[in-house]
């Protein structure tokens, strides 16, 4: 039973989600995996599991400037040229589900590959906390746009089920036409707080893991050397020397792991980095993030939860963070605020559609 898996190339959270449910799907289960991310990203999650990737893209995300900073014009413009090419590519993405013998299409959250899986008689399921048009939705400026916008909204309601996790957005529903709720999907890492600490002589009270995401961010760095109290950890390298800032390599730590083992996560809002820190019981200081829907439904997600610390971007960049740290050290966690089987659930659905059992 060969299975398609779509996955948008905007960041690594859907790379990351579409992992976690790939783990929970049966062994046997041939499946292909049509992205732009680096097959690694599903490698270093699933390293016994065989995917067969075959790089596409469909979709453009949302372009920036920074973590924060969305680019509308630039991003509407870019996604009417893959729109242009996908429609001259439909015959042929058609012909190569029948080809292989897909018995379901799965998307997380390109729009065309439903379209793709209703033309070929397939069912197909979109799994999502937002869509591409709750998040242009506020990047429209013509009639044009609209346009497009309406085209990929026809496409979305050609699912034949969507998934939805919590943490969405209040419009998600609006362009499906049948909804299943499941709980969240999340990864959870192993806590080697000890290892990570005797390894890097870490000798400070806390620890905190730093990600900015693809696009980074401007910070002064400097500042962070008066919080004596903590060591900062990034994957990326600083731009300068800071002596309580300690970079990581992935050839020796996962980033999972680092954040199941730090006192506080501190990056932009995403799905992936969010659930995450519930997931491990780990408070997060965030940035607010400007031009993207998704970012205010996380924020209202985190709070039955109770473990999100706002701060605001000038603070942020300027590395005022004392009254925040502080705060989120403090943060009264509910670990119970939400069910962490969304994956596994996720899985059963797929597997009954790829048998044409239907939803259940």
């Amino acid at each position: 039973m060969p299975l398609c898996y779509y996955v948008t190339g905007h960041g690594f959270g859907h790379a990351i989600r579409t992992a976690q449910i790939l783990k929970a799907l049966p062994h046997e289960l041939d499946i292909i995996v049509r992205a732009t991310a680096a097959p690694s990203v599903f490698r270093e999650e699933l390293p016994d599991r065989s995917l067969r990737f075959l790089p596409a893209e469909f979709d453009c995300g949302s372009l920036q400037s920074d973590s924060v900073t969305t680019l509308a014009r630039q991003t509407l413009d870019r996604y009417r040229e893959i729109e242009k090419r996908n429609y001259a590519a439909l015959s042929e993405e058609i012909a190569f589900l029948k080809r292989e013998g897909v018995t379901c299409v799965v998307s997380d959250i390109p729009s065309f590959p439903l379209r793709v899986a209703q033309a070929a008689g397939i069912p197909s399921v979109a799994i999502t906390n937002f869509t591409w048009h709750d998040i242009y939705t506020e990047y429209v400026e013509t009639d044009e746009d609209q346009a497009l916008l309406d085209r990929m909204g026809h496409e979305y309601r050609t699912a034949t089920v969507a998934l939805i996790t919590p943490l969405a957005t209040s419009t998600v529903e609006d362009v499906f036409t049948n909804v299943e709720h499941i709980p969240l999907v999340a990864r959870r890492g192993d806590n080697v707080r000890a290892e990570l600490r005797a390894s890097l002589r870490c000798e400070t009270p806390h620890m905190a893991l730093l990600y900015f995401g693809v696009w980074g961010l401007d910070l002064n760095w400097d500042a962070l050397a008066k919080y004596r109290d903590w060591t900062f950890l990034t994957f990326d390298t600083p731009p300068h020397f800071v002596a309580n800032v300690r970079t990581l390599s992935t050839d020796h730590w996962r980033y999972a792991d680092i954040a199941a083992s730090v006192d506080l996560v501190i990056t932009k809002p995403g799905y992936g980095t969010v659930t995450e820190c519930i997931a491990n019981s780990v408070p997060l200081m965030y940035i607010p993030r400007q031009g993207f829907v998704e970012a205010a439904a996380l924020e209202q997600g985190m709070a039955p939860w109770g473990g999100g610390v706002r701060i605001e971007s000038d603070q942020f960049l300027n590395g005022d963070w004392g009254e925040t740290l502080a705060s989120a050290l403090n943060a009264p966690l509910n670990p119970a605020a939400y069910r962490m089987d969304g994956a596994e659930i996720a899985a059963e659905i797929i597997v009954r559609l790829s048998q044409g059992l239907g939803v259940g």
